[in-house]
């Protein structure tokens, strides 16, 4: 079967992440016999250029010099999904929606920004602006009950959750180096509604326990963060690091943003990253945590302030326990391998090597 992506792999985030998620999952469904063609998006930066077995890669620097040519691509495609993502994302929604192919897809990676917008009467810049009807199924980033509120919300037909996944290849326990040395490190995706999640499970715990040393790791970290000596910011660092930042500290805090936090059952890819470098985890509490990882066994959970300083002072054989389990959970149920096989069972796609 054909399968047609619109999405931006290329170049879309700094951080790699996106593009290097959405080529494993790509190849996947290429090793499986389906023939797939990824339209996406120039990035400004340079571009490593990839391959598709037996699929092609269309790249364009602007909507106007590719749309032709993909609404043909579309027409001709028994699937074509379109990831709600960028300056592109409402016109490829629309051109996937008026297409001829039997199975129109849309798929929200910001489920929770989208609900919080769309339960606050705002529009959602990256969903069409008339709802999600027409499409013959949306995929959230969401699940639990956030789900029906999303399709409510979004007048979508049918919705399943389809969860941020890590590549096992990239997404692996980095080196131990000593710059990063910390007690708690914490990597943030930008500084956006993680103010009191930061102050309460990060900057309150470095200023009780002033000889241990934090790492903070993120572009655009939130302003306000005190100039302390054992608090480290590494706002510009490659995120290519990361995991040797992960390696070199003993216990990582994640923290969900406060749409997350609120509407729940929303995962980050930073707390599957951190599970599968091997981390010893603390993550702030939200509902639908314990469905991704067994609290006190694969992962710590705060609710306040001294359930992370209490986490510090745990052995490091206990620690590294968690870490080895929690990596083991994210291997086997959160992989590019494991999101591949729900997309096939999701959309019933036939043809190609089993599962």
């Amino acid at each position: 079967m054909k399968i047609v992506i619109f999405g931006l792999t290329n170049g879309y985030r700094q951080d790699g992440g996106h593009s290097m998620r959405w080529r494993a999952l790509i190849h996947g469904l290429a090793i499986r016999g389906h023939r797939v063609v990824a339209i996406e998006r120039a990035g400004p930066g340079p571009v490593t250029p990839w391959t598709i077995p037996g699929g092609d890669v269309l790249s364009y620097g602007a909507w106007d010099d590719v749309a032709v040519e993909a609404a043909a691509q579309a027409d001709d495609a028994g699937v074509a999904l379109v990831v709600a993502q960028g300056p592109d994302a409402r016109p490829a929604a629309d051109l996937v929606r008026q297409s001829r192919t039997p199975r129109r897809v849309l798929y929200d990676p910001e489920a929770a920004v989208s609900l919080t917008a769309l339960e606050a009467g705002e529009a959602v810049d990256h969903l069409p602006a008339d709802g999600l009807a027409g499409f013959d199924m949306v995929l959230a980033s969401c699940g639990g009950p956030a789900l029906d509120r999303y399709r409510a919300k979004a007048g979508a037909e049918s919705v399943a959750p389809l969860y941020p996944w890590i590549v096992p290849e990239i997404d692996k326990p980095g080196d131990f180096k000593r710059e990063y040395l910390g007690d708690l490190c914490c990597i943030v995706g930008g500084p956006d509604g993680i103010r009191e999640g930061l102050d309460r499970f990060f900057i309150d715990p470095a200023q009780r326990l002033t000889r241990r040393r934090f790492v903070l790791v993120g572009a655009g970290l939130p302003d306000g963060v005190p100039r302390a000596s054992n608090i480290l910011t590494f706002p510009d660092l490659d995120p290519a690091h990361r995991p040797d930042v992960l390696a070199s500290a003993s216990l990582a805090l994640t923290l969900a943003r406060d749409d997350e936090r609120r509407i729940g059952w929303c995962p980050s890819d930073r707390l599957f990253l951190a599970a599968a470098c091997g981390s010893a985890i603390v993550a702030d509490q939200w509902e639908g945590l314990d469905s991704f990882f067994e609290p006190g066994r694969e992962i710590l959970v705060a609710a306040q302030t001294d359930d992370v300083t209490t986490a510090m002072m745990l052995p490091r054989n206990h620690l590294t326990d968690l870490g080895r389990r929690a990596r083991k959970r994210v291997l086997a149920e959160h992989s590019a391998e494991r999101r591949v096989q729900e997309l096939r069972s999701l959309l019933d796609l036939k043809g190609g090597g089993d599962d």
